[in-house]
């Protein structure tokens, strides 16, 4: 208890309330959000969060379970049937049987199958800078400003010899030295569909006019393999509707199984929760996973998973005394602000240059006032100024500063969940000099 109370900063008697509340709660649910993915053990937090919901029997009752929130439309929809981490709608790249069920639902050979879960960022990184990687192709994101320790994306892709970014602007950071710019259209004048959270698949449709010459993602990334000769191969591929049609029958028998969802039935229904298998009915718009007790392992019980906690790869010192976290600012501002800049509401609710949050104690014990300008020194090697904004809702160990500044992730440093190689966004340790 006392080691609780010493990390979390909470009081026994707050701990030991919380403990109550669970304890005694006929439904109990769990929610968390980047605090907990954007860690060093990220991973293994949320799974105890898990293990927590499932040794208090709050899953698969209304009102109970696990639930991690995340901020994109298609968070679900990219994990489950992306072809980077797993195979399409999931199953091992190694896993003989898995290999052969979706070859056939994709009508190709094996052999043209990844045999291996793609890059991450950081060996996306690590690969550049050892000459391996020599081409890289960006789409939908912009890792110049939003990547842990940004300043090494901006050396790394100096050394590439094709440098390829795909987005709606040509103004985000990710752009500026990019040997090709492919410029496509948004969400809304393209087709597709997406997944959320809580496993509902939703239509995606065009609803404004397209000008001549502009190409969705997808057409972007059609057109590339048909330059590149893929030929027989994307057949099947031609529309967002066909790609659909393919993901279906990849995911025929897997626990995302969405073989009973009609692609013209997404259109005016609420969504579809997966699994929804070919012949089951829709009996209601909502439906729970677990209800029976079953789940998806050999076994069909449910699996606790745990490890011993991990020592903070960037502890404070001496030198770096204080903690430096991030996260969202002001409302309306959202994530490098490739677009929300624009928006005159956000521009007279939000500043114009990086700032941070900082403890009224902090503040008077080093001289610091509101608005003063500060250089943050990281140990990761890098530095950046930002505006002091003085409030109590931050620790007194403690910088926040908003994620929506390139100068922000200048100073994140390059630590990784050991299973998800998800960056380490909220703990970099640092030092502050007054301008």
């Amino acid at each position: 208890m006392n080691r609780a109370a010493e990390v979390t900063g909470l009081s026994e008697g707050q701990i030991l309330e919380l403990v109550e509340l669970i304890h005694t709660g006929k439904r109990v649910s769990f929610w968390w959000t980047m605090g907990v993915n954007q860690g060093y053990e990220a991973v293994r937090t949320a799974q105890a969060v898990i293990n927590l919901a499932l040794m208090t029997g709050n899953m698969g009752r209304p009102g109970t379970g696990a639930n991690s929130i995340t901020g994109q439309c298609n968070a679900m929809g990219s994990r489950a049937y992306s072809n980077t981490a797993v195979l399409y709608a999931g199953g091992d790249f190694t896993d003989p049987a898995r290999r052969a069920k979706v070859a056939k639902a994709l009508g190709l050979e094996e052999s043209v199958l990844a045999e291996k879960p793609t890059k991450t960022y950081n060996q996306i990184i690590e690969g550049i800078n050892a000459g391996e990687i020599k081409g890289l192709w960006i789409l939908c994101t912009n890792p110049r400003h939003s990547w842990t320790n940004n300043e090494t994306f901006a050396q790394a892709v100096k050394k590439l010899e094709l440098y390829v970014v795909q987005d709606i602007y040509d103004t985000i950071e990710s752009a500026e030295g990019a040997t090709v710019f492919f410029p496509v259209v948004s969400g809304m004048k393209k087709e597709g569909t997406y997944i959320n959270l809580e496993r509902r698949l939703s239509a995606m449709r065009q609803v404004l006019p397209r000008e001549e010459n502009e190409i969705s993602d997808y057409e972007a990334i059609l057109g590339v393999g048909k330059a590149l000769g893929m030929g027989n191969l994307l057949r099947g591929w031609e529309t967002p509707k066909d790609c659909f049609a393919l993901m279906k029958e990849c995911s025929r028998g897997m626990p995302c199984d969405i073989t009973g969802v009609k692609w013209e039935e997404l259109e005016n229904s609420h969504g579809i929760q997966w699994p929804f298998r070919e012949g089951e009915k829709l009996q209601e718009d909502q439906r729970r996973l677990y209800e029976d007790g079953q789940f998806f392992t050999p076994s069909k019980k449910a699996q606790f998973i745990f490890e011993k906690p991990l020592e903070n790869p960037m502890p404070t010192t001496e030198e770096f005394p204080f903690v430096f976290n991030t996260g969202r600012g002001s409302v309306g501002q959202w994530h490098t602000q490739s677009r929300t800049k624009e928006v005159k509401f956000v521009e007279d609710v939000s500043l114009k240059k990086a700032y941070l949050y900082m403890h009224p104690e902090i503040a008077k014990s080093q001289g610091v006032k509101e608005n003063d300008r500060i250089c943050v020194f990281s140990a990761n090697g890098q530095n950046a100024d930002f505006t002091v904004k003085i409030t109590d809702n931050v620790r007194e160990d403690e910088l926040y500063a908003p994620i929506h500044y390139i100068e922000c992730n200048k100073l994140t440093p390059s630590i990784y969940d050991s299973y998800s190689k998800e960056p380490s966004y909220k703990s970099a340790a640092v030092r502050f000099e007054k301008r």
